[in-house]
């Protein structure tokens, strides 16, 4: 591209990889949150209930909606599942929390993502039960 040093050039490619972890990652927070709710949708409903009043829940669908991430998702062909840029959004989330690393459920089998109004929810859903899984890894029961 004219006008470009060599590092704006480095630049971009390395956003484009950054892209490409959050994409993945929050499509295989999305896809993992769709598989939740199909097994058990009395769970994931009770979770978005639980949660959908919550300031990170408010937020989180606030940051959705401005910043277009269903587009963002769904643009080109799909994601993979990806383990390694699951991590990579859960752990600071873990971290802040003071929560191990879940172990992660298989992803091999997760069905495809639903595009539509709810898709922050089927994220919501997939980070919540990630979160119950940490939780539940505690030597005690949080207070």
């Amino acid at each position: 591209m004219p006008g470009l040093t060599p590092s704006d050039l480095r630049l971009i490619s390395f956003t484009a990889a950054r892209d490409s972890d959050l994409r993945a990652g929050l499509c295989t927070l999305a896809r993992l949150g769709v598989s939740v709710r199909r097994a058990d949708p009395e769970r994931a409903e009770a979770l978005v209930t639980a949660y959908e009043t919550h300031p990170f829940a408010r937020a989180g669908q606030t940051l959705f909606d401005l910043w277009e991430l269903e587009d963002f998702m769904l643009d080109g062909d799909p994601a993979p599942a990806d383990a390694a840029a699951l991590l990579r959004i859960a752990a600071p989330f873990a971290a802040r929390l003071g929560l191990p690393l879940p172990a992660l459920p298989d992803l091999a089998d997760l069905p495809p993502l639903e595009a539509g109004f709810y898709l922050f929810r089927d994220v919501m859903i997939g980070l919540l039960a990630l979160a119950s899984a940490a939780v539940a890894a505690l030597p005690d029961p949080p207070a």
